[in-house]
């Protein structure tokens, strides 16, 4: 299986944002539970311009949309436009891929590939059509083993939106990727995989899997609160997820959050 890869000409470290759960809708003024998400995502994003004067690439991890429509995508397209530098998306459980298509103008945001001299990044889509779990196809598990297999001499680093290992959370690990151990089969044939990543569950963690970082990042928007047995919403605030890829395959990540803002939370809503 082959794709369009894309080239970072990068031959140093490598300076990636990750952005998630976004969660826009038609509306400019749409909302999560309360949340104004475009406000949310314009106030990360003005964190990032201020902390990070130099970054390569922006992946954005999946439920980019709450309603799925074609507007929600152009806002997404808009706020990321102002950064110089390519955005990579991925499709969460919330997002209808016709109309992320629609808006991948000119054609590099759903790249799968992307790499640089160092280090390879591959996206692999753990959607199930109308499920809020996830789950990883034969055919993308195939293509991210050819993918691994093609550059060993890469340090590599593979997304998607579900979690693949539960983190301590009841009703949040019953909607994680349902055949996790097949993916993590495939990441234990290549020594050169160095990182998972992964957005769907509203809050940060940092783990270890036989030596393979395991990270997960806050929402742009409403943050979920970690160790709860049913939904509950954290009073945590917006965030998102810095990484420098070494090339000797190091890795350096961090979280920050927006602060002297108060974002407006229905508490009392019990799901989303």
């Amino acid at each position: 299986m082959r794709c369009r890869l894309y080239t970072l000409q990068q031959s140093g470290s490598l300076k990636l944002i990750q952005i998630t759960d976004t969660h826009l809708n038609e509306p400019e003024d749409g909302h999560l539970l309360g949340m104004k998400t475009l406000h949310s995502l314009n106030c990360v994003l003005d964190l990032v311009r201020q902390e990070q004067p130099h970054i390569d690439a922006i992946l954005v991890t999946g439920d980019l949309s709450q309603d799925g429509s074609p507007r929600s995508y152009q806002h997404l397209r808009t706020a990321l436009d102002a950064f110089p530098v390519p955005s990579f998306w991925l499709a969460g459980n919330h997002d209808e891929r016709s109309a992320m298509q629609s808006a991948d103008i000119p054609g590099d945001h759903l790249i799968r590939v992307v790499r640089s001299a160092h280090w390879q990044v591959v996206l692999i889509n753990s959607q199930v059509a109308g499920k809020v779990y996830g789950r990883i196809s034969q055919s993308e598990l195939d293509f991210l083993d050819q993918t691994l297999a093609e550059r060993p001499d890469l340090h590599s680093l593979v997304t998607f939106h579900h979690h693949p290992v539960d983190m301590g959370s009841r009703w949040i690990d019953t909607i994680g990727i349902r055949n996790a151990d097949q993916l993590l089969e495939v990441i234990d044939r290549h020594s050169h995989v160095r990182c998972l990543l992964w957005g769907h569950v509203h809050q940060e963690s940092d783990q270890d899997r036989n030596g393979v970082r395991l990270l997960s990042t806050p929402s742009t928007c409403v943050q979920f609160a970690p160790g709860s047995e049913d939904f509950a919403v954290d009073t945590l605030a917006p965030g998102y997820r810095w990484l420098e890829l070494h090339a000797d395959g190091r890795l350096d990540t961090g979280v920050s959050r927006v602060e002297g803002i108060d974002f407006e939370i229905d508490y009392s809503v019990k799901g989303y």
